[in-house]
C-alpha cells in the first residue's frame, strides 16, 4: 500500500513539474479570439479533454497554446506520453460511447474551436519564405496580404507586432465584424453609453421592399382570408402575433468600422465631413479620436437627440473630454446645400453612410432622400457627393458605406455602380474597396426559402469604398504610419 501512496505521490509531483515547465509558444501563429478561448474552456467544462497538446523537448507549445490555456487555468493535470514522432498516440475515452450526448459535443467541439482562431499573418511571412508557403500550399493571397515581400521577411528582422496590433484589424479587404476581438471593440465603445438609435424611433420605418419573404407571405394570406390587401400596420401586427420576423426598427452605424475608417484614412487631428450623418455614432467617435466632426442631417429631432447624447458621454461624468475642442458638431438641414452648411470650413475626410435609396424611409419631408423615387435620388446624391468633394482637402480621401439595394420588382438598382461613379465625376479616385461582413442574424432562418422561391442570395455584407484625392504618390508623406500596440483608448487603468 505504501508503495502505492508514494507512486500516486511521485505522479502529481511530475505532472506538477510538467505543467510548471511548460511554456507558451512564443510566436503561436494562431491568434486566439475571446470567442475562441470561451468555446474551449466550454468545451473542456462540459465534455472534457478531447485531443492532446504538443510540446517540444525544451517545453515550449507546438500545437495547442489556446487548449492549455484554458485546461490551465481549470486546473486539469497533464499527463505526459514522450514519443520521437515515429508513432502516433492515440487517446481513448473510456466515459464515451458512440451515441452519448457528450461525446457529440465533443465531436462538434474538436472540429470548430479551431475555425475560431485565425493565422497570425505576420507572424508566417516572418518565418516562412515564398517557396516554403507554396509547399504547403499555404496560399497568402487568400487572406489579402498585399504588398508584402515575403521573401523580404525573415527571422532575423525586428517583430513590430502583429497586424491586428498595429492597425486594430488587419487592414484587409475583408472586414468580418463577427469575429471576436472586433465585437469585444464594439461593445467597449457601446458601453461608453452611444444611443445612436434615439431621435429615430418614430420616424424611420423599412421600406416595404426590405420585408423578409415571409411577410410577403404573410400579406396573402390576409388577403386570400379577407379579399383585400391588409394596411402596413395590419400586416405588422399580424406578423407580430405569428412571430414572423418584422423589420421595423432601425439600422445602427458599427462603430468599430467607423474608428477604423477614421484612424486608417484621416490625418491627425483632421476634420470629417459627413453628409448623411444620422445617429450620433460617427459624432462620437470623432471626438474620442480628436478629430473635429461636421454632420449634416435634415431631421431637427435627430440633430437633438444627437447633441443630447453626446452631453451624456463627454459631460459630467462622462467621459474625460468636458473641456475638448473636438467635440461633434450637427447640422440641421438639407444636404443638397453641404456647401452653405459649412461655408468657410475645408475638411481632411469625407466618411459617410448615405441612405439605401428608399430601403428605409426616414421622413415624409419631400427633400429627403429616401422619399424620391431613384432616378431623382440618384440626381440629388450625386450633387452632394459633387459639392462635399469640392471641400475635401487635396491628397485625402473619402470613404463611404453602401450597398445594394432592389427596386419593387426585385432587381438590383446598381447602388454601388452609381455611387462610384459619383465620385469619380466629381474628380476622385477610385482606389480601396473593402467588404465588411455583418451577422448572419436571421439571414440563416429564411435565406433558403427565399433562395428557393427567388434563387435571391442572402446578403451579408456591405461594400466599403474609399475615393482618393490628389496625388496618391503623396499619400506616404501625408499620411502617418499607423501603430495602435500601444493605443489607450480603450485599455483598463
Amino acid at each position: 500500500m505504501c508503495f502505492y501512496v508514494v507512486y500516486d505521490l511521485f505522479i502529481l509531483y511530475f505532472i506538477q513539474k510538467v505543467m510548471d515547465e511548460l511554456k507558451f509558444d512564443p510566436k503561436n501563429y494562431r491568434i486566439h479570439t475571446d470567442k475562441n478561448k470561451r468555446l474551449i474552456r466550454k468545451s473542456l467544462e462540459e465534455c472534457g479533454a478531447g485531443r492532446s497538446i504538443l510540446f517540444d523537448k525544451d517545453n515550449f507549445i507546438i500545437a495547442g497554446n489556446g487548449v492549455y490555456e484554458q485546461a490551465l487555468e481549470l486546473g486539469l493535470p497533464v499527463r505526459v506520453i514522450e514519443s520521437d514522432g515515429n508513432e502516433l498516440i492515440a487517446i481513448k475515452r473510456t466515459d464515451l460511447s458512440t451515441e452519448d450526448a457528450k461525446r457529440k459535443a465533443l465531436a462538434l467541439a474538436d472540429n470548430y474551436t479551431s475555425d475560431t482562431s485565425v493565422f497570425d499573418i505576420d507572424a508566417i511571412v516572418e518565418d516562412f519564405g515564398v517557396d516554403e508557403l507554396d509547399a504547403w500550399e499555404f496560399d497568402v493571397d487568400e487572406f489579402n496580404v498585399e504588398d508584402v515581400s515575403i521573401d523580404e521577411v525573415r527571422p532575423d528582422k525586428e517583430r513590430v507586432g502583429c497586424l491586428k496590433e498595429r492597425f486594430i484589424i488587419p487592414p484587409f479587404s475583408i472586414l468580418d465584424s463577427k469575429l471576436g476581438n472586433w465585437q469585444e471593440r464594439k461593445r467597449a465603445w457601446i458601453d461608453l453609453g452611444i444611443k445612436s438609435e434615439e431621435g429615430r424611433e418614430k420616424e424611420i420605418t423599412f421600406s416595404k421592399s426590405a420585408q423578409p419573404p415571409r411577410v410577403y407571405e404573410a400579406r396573402n394570406i390576409i388577403r386570400e382570408k379577407t379579399g383585400i390587401d391588409p394596411s402596413w400596420e395590419e400586416l405588422q401586427k399580424y406578423c407580430q402575433d405569428h412571430g414572423i420576423p418584422f423589420m421595423d426598427g432601425t439600422s445602427i452605424f458599427d462603430p468599430v468600422l467607423c474608428e477604423l475608417s477614421y484612424r486608417w484614412f484621416n490625418i491627425n487631428n483632421g476634420s470629417i465631413l459627413d453628409p448623411f450623418a444620422g445617429g450620433s455614432v460617427r459624432g462620437i467617435v470623432a471626438s474620442m479620436l480628436d478629430m473635429c466632426y461636421f454632420g449634416i442631417d435634415l431631421r431637427k429631432e435627430q440633430i437633438d437627440a444627437n447633441y443630447k447624447n453626446a452631453a451624456e458621454i463627454f459631460g459630467r461624468g462622462g467621459v474625460k473630454r468636458v473641456d475638448n475642442k473636438f467635440v461633434p458638431k450637427w447640422i440641421c438641414g438639407d444636404s443638397v446645400n453641404i456647401d452653405r452648411l459649412v461655408s468657410g470650413n475645408k475638411f481632411d475626410l469625407i466618411f459617410s453612410c448615405p441612405p439605401y435609396a428608399d430601403l428605409e424611409v426616414y421622413s415624409d419631408d419631400p427633400a429627403d432622400l429616401s422619399t424620391m423615387d431613384y432616378p431623382d435620388f440618384i440626381k440629388a446624391y450625386t450633387e452632394i457627393i459633387k459639392k462635399s468633394c469640392s471641400l475635401l482637402n487635396d491628397n485625402r480621401f473619402a470613404v463611404f458605406v453602401v450597398g445594394e439595394v432592389r427596386d419593387k420588382s426585385g432587381i438590383y438598382r446598381s447602388f454601388v455602380p452609381d455611387t462610384i461613379t459619383a465620385f469619380q465625376e466629381a474628380g476622385m479616385l477610385y482606389y480601396n474597396e473593402m467588404i465588411l461582413v455583418n451577422n448572419i442574424a436571421s439571414l440563416a432562418m429564411r435565406a433558403g426559402k427565399q433562395f428557393n422561391n427567388s434563387r435571391k442570395i442572402g446578403k451579408q455584407h456591405q461594400n466599403v469604398l474609399v475615393f482618393y484625392k490628389g496625388d496618391p504618390g503623396k499619400i506616404k508623406e501625408t499620411f502617418p504610419v499607423l501603430d495602435f500596440s500601444d493605443d489607450d483608448l480603450f485599455k483598463k487603468e
